[in-house]
């Protein structure tokens, strides 16, 4: 026996048994997991405008549709909506491109892990590359959004003021939402197609509760569902800061914000956890 081989040992014991060592690994994985993380985000950069005609255009037409859809019906008298804060081709373009920003990183733990799952098993990569290279596209695409809405702000004339230095934390807040439900149900979603159909049945059903092409509703029984729905606080503050029209967060957003990092600690602990089980069963 060769002794400078180094002997590796296998053990069906919990990580968990120890928990010490599961902390330390975490973060080592973490760590080891930023470069792999930006090798990703440009590989999967290029290859998805790489035979598109539009390119970027494709992050702007969705807000921009929805903006023009609403609009049009709210002109129309069809859906009267009631006075906003601003412009209402603006109050939900900023809505919508704040929603788009939630429902893109809940999705990032379930697509991006199956969309990736051969480099995974190919290649020793910590699945925390894959989860921070969606993430990172999640901010990429809100930038290249931002600049839409910018313009939009000009064309009405609105200087949002200091307050847009705060946009960041309120998106930051959203993404941490958003990343801690899709990270408690990435475990069941990698297994079950069934997951990924509910979220997008449920998420459709949640744009129509929340307050994004609407004012959050003054009048019980309809505000009852603006005060139980968590994202709201997030979303009404992060648009508040982006319209330059108010600097006080709503009630609950400093809470909802500590629970949603504590959500997505526990999730990427318990993600950790079933990786192992997850990638021989994709």
């Amino acid at each position: 026996m060769n002794p400078a081989r180094a002997e590796v040992r296998y053990s069906s014991a919990s990580t968990l048994r120890t928990p010490g060592l599961f902390l330390r690994q975490a973060w080592s994985d973490l760590r080891r997991a930023r470069e792999p993380a930006r090798h990703l985000f440009l590989r999967n950069l290029r290859s998805q405008h790489r035979q598109s005609v539009l390119g970027y255009l494709w992050l702007l037409l969705p807000p921009l549709a929805t903006a023009l859809v609403w609009t049009g019906l709210n002109y129309a008298r069809v859906l009267p909506i009631g006075r906003t804060s601003v412009p209402y081709p603006l109050y939900v373009l900023c809505g919508s491109m704040l929603w788009t920003s939630f429902v893109e990183s809940l999705k990032v733990p379930i697509t991006g892990v199956r969309g990736s799952r051969d480099i995974l098993a190919k290649v020793r990569v910590p699945h925390e590359a894959v989860i921070l290279s969606g993430v990172t596209s999640v901010f990429f695409n809100f930038l290249i959004r931002l600049v839409l809405v910018l313009a939009a702000l000009l064309f009405y004339g609105i200087n949002p003021g200091w307050s847009l230095l705060l946009v960041p934390f309120g998106v930051l807040s959203i993404v941490m939402f958003g990343l801690a439900i899709g990270l408690w149900l990435a475990p069941l979603g990698l297994l079950y197609t069934d997951v990924s159909r509910a979220v997008d049945l449920l998420l459709g059903f949640g744009f129509l509760v929340t307050p994004i092409v609407y004012p959050i509703p003054k009048v019980w029984p309809a505000s009852l569902i603006s005060e139980l729905n968590p994202l709201v606080p997030l979303l009404a503050t992060t648009r508040c800061w982006l319209e330059g029209s108010g600097l006080a967060p709503f009630p609950g957003f400093y809470a909802i914000a500590a629970l949603a990092a504590v959500a997505m600690l526990g999730g990427w602990l318990m993600y950790r956890v079933a990786a192992p089980h997850l990638l021989p069963r994709l």
